[in-house]
């Protein structure tokens, strides 16, 4: 490598996911060169190991490679020594599980919604930054030229997210329960234990910063709505600590495995809004399974190399029908938390399941489809049968 910087991170302002590992490498100190898909060596070298376009990756000095967000953070929460991500405390860990898989994939529709259904306000700005991700020297209308193809493909696939015409009250709603959940918390505490960020914390920023807190409407609603939750995400922007209104608190989780009592409503909103799709998920992988008994350890989830998903299920979320696509990957996240929470001790368990079990969550530990998913180079497979 030419630069002094530990790892190449291949990204784009505008992902979501690069957002969540940009956050975590710099809250962690980690020296990196931030690279633009249209840097050649990501099509020379990035694209033939990895097998198709996405983004983030990492390229670390010693060869390897790096592909999606959450395996990029652990494999540097391996390498590096600087304070991890993942409390200590057993409720504190389960719960920033919980979270990140939230962020990740539950809100995914008011992240695309709010991007893509709002051209009066968000269209000039989202042109020129997708059309500079290509070329980013290229003047104003070289760049909205640019940014046709691949603002067609990514508003594109809003059906498929469940986001229509017919569902985005509910995903608005939905949105605004979270935003004054999110906004009574962070007025009481910088993250969510506590003077440090967890995992969860870097997995509700990538939309929240990526889409809802940096594309112009959305950012304008989290501004008015919910100061606070724009300050966090400007917190979770920043290298250092970032929390001058907090000046006795410790850059720590909290002792004891405190859970403070504001971080109750943001997980009543995660049962209403994102228990139902994954519910319906996972009874439909598990039809899946059954209709295709030939399907073994180590298959791959997607065999066709044209398809992206398994097909469509349908959830009922605020009284509203919506009909997704399967993402399978969002079994991969919620195996997570539910292998760490294998580990507990049944005394932690059960206060947990406990805890869980008041807020309408408690499902969230025992949803699990008949095969487990897993990743293996940089794809997902099929798992052991549980």
């Amino acid at each position: 490598m030419t630069n002094s910087s530990a790892y190449i991170m291949y990204g784009c302002p505008v992902s979501l996911y690069t957002g969540k590992a940009r956050s975590y490498m710099r809250k962690k100190g980690i020296s990196y060169t931030e690279r633009l898909q249209s840097h050649p060596d990501y099509f020379e070298k990035i694209v033939p190991k990895v097998g198709r376009i996405v983004i983030p990756v990492i390229e670390a000095e010693n060869g390897d490679t790096v592909q999606d967000t959450t395996e990029i953070i652990d494999y540097l929460e391996n390498k590096h020594d600087s304070g991890s991500a993942y409390p200590t405390g057993p409720k504190q860990k389960i719960l920033s599980l919980i979270f990140e898989l939230f962020g990740d994939e539950g809100l995914l529709k008011p992240a695309m919604h709010y991007r893509w259904n709002f051209d009066d306000d968000n269209d000039d700005f989202i042109s020129l930054e997708f059309g500079r991700f290509m070329n980013p020297v290229a003047e104003d209308d070289d760049a909205k030229q640019l940014a046709a193809m691949p603002k067609a493909k990514m508003s594109g696939l809003l059906p498929a997210l469940g986001i229509t015409e017919e569902t985005k009250e509910a995903i608005e709603a939905g949105y605004h329960d979270l935003l004054d959940a999110l906004n009574a918390h962070f007025l009481k505490h910088p993250y969510l234990f506590g003077g440090v960020p967890s995992i969860g914390d870097f997995g509700l920023y990538a939309p929240l910063y990526a889409h809802l807190g940096r594309d112009p409407a959305p950012s304008l609603i989290m501004k008015k709505k919910a100061n606070r939750v724009w300050r966090w995400v400007e917190r979770m922007t920043a290298s250092d600590a970032d929390m001058p209104e907090f000046p006795e608190l410790s850059p720590a989780f909290y002792d004891d495995d405190q859970i403070p009592e504001t971080i109750t409503p943001i997980l009543e909103v995660i049962a209403k809004d994102y228990l139902p799709e994954l519910k319906g998920l996972v009874g439909f992988i598990n039809q899946h399974l059954a209709d295709n008994p030939e399907i073994g350890e180590g298959d791959a989830v997607i065999k066709d190399a044209n398809a992206r998903s398994l097909g469509f299920f349908k959830a009922t979320i605020r009284d509203t029908e919506f009909s997704l696509v399967a993402r399978h990957y969002s079994i991969w996240m919620l195996q997570r938390a539910q292998d760490a929470f294998a580990t507990l001790s049944s005394a932690d368990a059960e206060e947990i399941r406990s805890y869980l079990s008041e807020i309408g969550l408690e499902e969230i530990l025992d949803l699990k489809t008949k095969r487990r998913i897993e990743r293996d180079t940089f794809k997902e497979v099929w798992g052991k049968t549980q």
